[in-house]
């Protein structure tokens, strides 16, 4: 990854109480609710996310943990600001820096209008993404502070956010059906991490690329792929008007970008995806499953994040067919599931089902292909 100003000793310690803190409220406090909750509901289990969530919301640790939950992550990103406060002109050199031999390109479009949806937020940023001040789009060094406290959010903040073993995603971007994908489009790509993965499973692909909104996210995006010598191409664009011409990609992906926008601007996406795709193209997207797959008490554990974490548009999401949205862009053979990756280790990083291992609450794939002829 690239090189982040080291953090003091005092910055390190707070770093590692967050990431204690969060992992003591992962392993311990949900856990605890889940058990309390079975005591209560006996045989006469609920059948809708409404009532098991009335019965949660009811145990004071639950309130107590979705709080620890918010807060901490209000002080991870004020502490990963703050660790790089007084680097500012030492990370816009880094970032402004032109690689002598690049093996890729970044093209930003200084003109293009960002929509309402992706900038508007309230007074006290409580709708921010992910509650980062600013969103991805207003604060110039959101690259370098989502890799520090973007970190921190996975309880890995010392092997940093970009560094983290990208196996899941590139076992996500290998899984696709076996074909001749030369020209590969990742949707929403913010700070590369699906896009340098697609370029990990695909090395002899012509060209990957990667579009979003945000130019200092797709900056950091670059300077990432750079760094580990990828071949990938950044555009700042709106995926919903995209500049790609008919049939010109062999597979479109998307990667915790679908919960990010509304149903009626993902409906436009997938048009345009649908557009740029050719026939008989691919189109899959990692991201979290539909509540209708989850036991009750699970989907209202996932909700914490439509108002707890500044995923305003989650629920919207959830709630939908993505398979049915999918098909109703054009595409054909939807099919959805939990990702199949074998990684015992992982701690998931949705909502409140944070775990010591890889579940279905995580990571969920939906892909579809684009009919022949």
């Amino acid at each position: 990854m690239p090189p982040l100003p080291p953090v003091t000793q005092q910055q390190a310690a707070r770093f590692d109480y967050l990431e204690g803190l969060r992992l003591y409220n992962y392993t311990r406090h949900i856990p605890e609710v889940l058990e309390r909750y079975e005591a209560t509901v006996g045989s006469r289990r609920p059948r809708t996310m409404a009532t098991a969530g009335k019965r949660i919301k009811a145990q004071t640790l639950y309130q107590f943990a979705a709080a620890i939950q918010h807060q901490a992550q209000v002080m991870g990103w004020a502490s990963a600001a703050e660790s790089l406060a007084d680097h500012g002109d030492e990370l816009d050199a880094l970032l402004a820096k032109v690689p002598k031999k690049p093996k890729g390109r970044l093209v930003l479009d200084e003109v293009l209008p960002l929509p309402g949806y992706y900038t508007e937020n309230d007074s006290a940023g409580l709708d921010d993404i992910h509650l980062a001040p600013g969103g991805y789009w207003r604060e110039s060094l959101v690259g370098p502070i989502y890799e520090r406290g973007g970190a921190l959010y996975r309880t890995a903040w010392r092997l940093g956010y970009s560094a983290s073993p990208p196996g899941a995603l590139v076992a996500f971007a290998a899984g696709a059906p076996s074909g001749d994908y030369k020209r590969i489009l990742d949707l929403g790509c913010s700070f590369g991490g699906n896009t340098m993965s697609f370029r990990v499973a695909y090395p002899d692909a012509d060209e990957i690329v990667g579009i979003d909104l945000s130019a200092p996210a797709l900056r950091w995006a670059h300077l990432s792929a750079e760094e580990r010598g990828l071949a990938i191409t950044y555009q700042q664009g709106d995926a919903t008007e995209m500049a790609h011409e008919d049939s010109s990609f062999d597979m479109v992906t998307g990667f915790l970008f679908a919960h990010e926008v509304t149903s009626v601007v993902l409906d436009q996406v997938l048009g345009e995806a649908f557009r740029v795709l050719r026939p008989g193209g691919h189109i899959r997207f990692l991201d979290v499953p539909p509540y209708s797959a989850l036991e009750p008490e699970a989907a209202f554990l996932q909700s914490f994040d439509n108002d707890g974490n500044g995923e305003k548009f989650w629920n919207e999401f959830l709630l939908s067919d993505f398979k049915a949205a999918l098909e109703r862009a054009g595409f054909v053979d939807a099919v959805d599931g939990p990702l199949d990756y074998d990684q015992p280790g992982f701690t998931g990083t949705a909502a409140l089902m944070r775990t010591a291992e890889f579940r279905e609450e995580n990571r969920w794939c939906t892909s579809a292909d684009k009919p022949e002829g």
